[in-house]
């Protein structure tokens, strides 16, 4: 054991850099004098009087790509025994299924369940602890990944359970391994996994870049303003929700620069995992299209444009087993937003997991140590579900297919989400109120106001 904690050490210092990337501890490579009239309101009279410009930081997308290696590294163990006692038995239950329709069979999932209840899904919700604890992880965006790849595992368990893979998946262990390895959805046909090519490499480092650029400027005018341009008195807590709160013009104004700011960073991580799917010879369904500003509806938005990784297996790890029993499409779209939000609940403890020095004392401080008010990014998802529940039963209404006819996309997009904006701050606070964004913006380029001492 002693073994293994010094080679996680070295890997946690030396490869992911939990230190270096612990704060953003960069220095400018150029820096320009600012007059004061071209300051914000909020540093109007104040000592800066320079604007620094930050590169990205290498350390930063090293440590990002060790994460990606780690967890694929953690998914082929998971994905071989997935195939070989869940695939498999799945597969030989339906046949003999089909051999014997008038005998009950049923007895034949039991060893699935036992193994993907029982053991595949409990690891995938207990792994990021401890790998964070043994790698010394102090980043929170590399602890969102660490998350991330477990929890697409853990849906993609749930998928093999039921028998709701897509298409061509089960036919080889081959493909299981190309689906389940990396965080993103690849695509099949008959002949297995589509293979990509450099162009698509050159594509996907294309448009990487250029949100990175585009999200950089974003965070620069952000964290003038520390993320959040209103400063809300509301309390972090469950039981500080006031639903009044949420339509102030403030808080929608947050609650959308922050909603944009998630559109951007999904977007380029999207198309960096992209990049180096591509570079192991596979295709990709894209992560993000652009729901923010080209959704038509909100089943559209969520279903068809935001993060479509998640929508993936959502869809067949709990829509669609909800449906095969019977239960209503209304029934089986709530079971799904309640799942999302107990996994960004889960996602939560993990990127706010702290080890013990990252407290002071016994306290945890704000913002390196941060508690996050549980509950409320399942409040903000059952939200959405009344949203889509109303969309079922009157968005075929003579007046919203007069706008969706009518009206101009973006103008109607921009409607859309704002069907979700009023309580957007329940999912964004915790990411707000700590110092999340301000791990991230260490891999984008940056430019900073200077003070002057």
């Amino acid at each position: 054991m002693t073994s293994i904690t010094s080679i996680a050490d070295w890997i946690g210092h030396n490869l992911l850099f939990s230190d270096y990337l612990e704060s953003d501890q960069r220095t400018p490579i150029v820096t320009f004098s600012i007059p004061q009239s071209l300051l914000p309101g909020s540093l109007e009279g104040s000592e800066a009087t320079s604007l620094g410009l930050l590169a990205p930081s290498i350390e930063f997308w090293i440590a990002l790509a060790m994460c990606l290696l780690i967890g694929s590294c953690f998914n082929v163990v998971l994905s071989c025994i997935t195939y070989q006692f869940i695939v498999l038995r799945r597969k030989k239950y339906n046949e003999a299924n089909e051999r014997s329709k008038d005998k009950d069979v049923s007895g034949g999932l039991t060893s699935i369940y036992l193994v993907g209840f029982g053991l595949i899904m409990p690891v995938c919700a207990v792994i990021p602890y401890y790998l964070i604890q043994l790698l010394g992880l102090k980043n929170k965006i590399l602890k969102f990944f660490f998350g991330v790849q477990m929890v697409t595992a853990f849906f993609r368990c749930s998928e093999a359970i039921f028998g709701f893979l897509p298409t061509h998946v089960d036919e080889s262990l081959y493909n299981m391994l190309a689906y389940n390895v990396f965080p993103v959805e690849a695509k099949f046909n008959s002949r297995g996994v589509m293979r990509s090519s450099w162009s698509d490499v050159v594509y996907y480092i294309k448009c990487g870049g250029l949100y990175m650029l585009l999200l950089g400027a974003y965070c620069s005018i952000l964290t003038v303003y520390d993320y959040e341009p209103y400063r809300t008195s509301q309390g972090w807590g469950l039981l500080d929700v006031k639903l009044s709160h949420g339509f102030t013009y403030q808080q929608l104004v947050n609650n959308f620069l922050v909603a944009v700011l998630f559109q951007l960073y999904l977007t380029t991580f999207g198309y960096a995992i992209n990049t180096a799917t591509s570079l192991c010879g596979i295709q990709q369904h894209p992560m993000m299209l652009n729901p923010i500003f080209e959704s038509s509806s909100p089943s559209d938005f969520w279903g068809r444009k935001w993060n479509m990784l998640v929508h993936g297996i959502l869809k067949r790890g709990v829509y669609k087993p909800m449906r095969s029993h019977n239960f209503s499409r209304l029934v089986a779209s709530t079971a799904a937003f309640i799942a999302s939000g107990v996994f960004h609940e889960w996602l939560l403890s993990i990127v706010f997991f702290s080890a013990e020095d990252d407290l002071v004392g016994d306290s945890c401080i704000p913002p390196r140590c941060y508690r996050p008010g549980y509950g409320r990014n399942t409040l903000f998802f059952i939200w959405n579900a009344i949203i889509i529940g109303f969309e079922y039963a009157i968005g075929g209404a003579a007046l919203f297919q007069l706008l969706k006819k009518h009206l101009p996309l973006i103008l109607l997009s921009l409607l859309v989400s704002a069907t979700a904006l009023p309580f957007a701050h329940l999912f964004t606070n915790d990411y707000v109120r700590s110092d999340f964004f301000k791990d991230g913006q260490i891999g984008f380029p940056l430019a900073v106001i200077i003070k002057t001492s």
